[in-house]
């Protein structure tokens, strides 16, 4: 099976379906029936080369249990990963994150350029490697979508509300994921792991949608290099000049909001290459990668 493409790994589903899936942001649950479907993304001796060989730097690479982080000195030896220290760490229940694998692995590489060009969106892949009992992080949710591809052992998902300041009332997802399973998970959706018997390997597949949070960014970025947005508030001498100040501005913004086109802005986006750092929003607002 070719798992570069979108029809490969759907399912069920035809191309058009799960583009209308993305779109409309419902969660949904694909089952792969114990298939190994997904190990020819990504397996035990990929990642073992990676770290071995140092492949992957550091700093995409996380080691925590349910959030806390494992202090480096503690797995790292003279800036390499210290691979029989980590597997020490694996057997007492840590559990790894490693990102940007798309930029190390050629198949998940090949999967997310496939991706991005039937969604028009940057895709990112991550895994996540669990052992022992709890997660990798504690109940949190993500500002992104994301695709849960199941490739080796277990893992119960549990989904709450969404959006919510906090997780509230039963799950509305409890599952156990197993080898082959998809998960389509929308963002700002509370949600926690738990690992089953063995070490559990997933992939995240980590979509960057364009919205309005990035629309405004932009604007803020234009209006910052006008003059009337430069001038301070706090130095008028009469009522009279903060009132025209303040007029001036809104009709500064009136004219940069009227001025706005998605179209244009999501041109100059996708010229621009990937978007980059890809979150997580844990319920302390701290953030982490995925």
């Amino acid at each position: 099976m070719d798992d570069s493409n979108l029809k490969s790994f759907v399912g069920p589903l035809g191309q058009t379906e799960f583009l209308t899936l993305l779109r409309e942001r419902k969660l949904a649950f694909f089952p792969g029936c114990g298939s190994p479907r997904f190990e020819t993304l990504l397996n035990w001796e990929t990642l073992n080369y990676l770290l071995d060989s140092a492949t992957l730097p550091l700093s995409a690479l996380r080691v925590l249990r349910e959030s806390d982080p494992i202090p480096t000195n503690i797995y790292v030896r003279q800036g390499r990963v210290d691979v029989a220290a980590l597997s020490k760490l694996l057997d007492r229940g840590v559990s790894l994150i490693f990102n940007k694998l798309h930029e190390h692995v050629p198949a998940l590489r090949a999967l997310c350029k496939s991706l991005a060009r039937d969604t028009f969106e940057p895709i990112k892949a991550a895994a996540v490697v669990t052992s022992g009992r709890g997660g990798a992080l504690e109940c949190h949710y993500d500002p992104e979508d994301l695709i849960i591809l199941q490739i080796t052992g277990t893992k119960r998902w549990q989904v709450f509300n969404s959006p919510a300041r906090s997780p509230e009332g039963p799950p509305i997802f409890d599952q156990v994921l197993q080898p082959g399973d998809l998960l389509f998970l929308p963002a700002r959706y509370w949600h926690h792991c738990e690992n089953g018997p063995h070490r559990s390997l997933h992939i995240s597949l980590i979509f960057t949608r364009l919205n309005g949070r990035h629309l405004m960014t932009e604007l803020v970025s234009q209006l910052s290099s006008d003059e009337t947005f430069s001038r301070p508030l706090t130095r008028h001498s009469r009522p009279e000049a903060l009132a025209e100040h303040e007029t001036a501005l809104k009709a500064c913004l009136v004219e940069a909001i009227q001025g706005i086109s998605l179209d244009r802005f999501l041109t100059k986006r996708a010229a621009s290459g990937p978007l980059e750092g890809i979150q997580l929003e844990p319920r302390t607002n701290q953030a982490h990668d995925v």
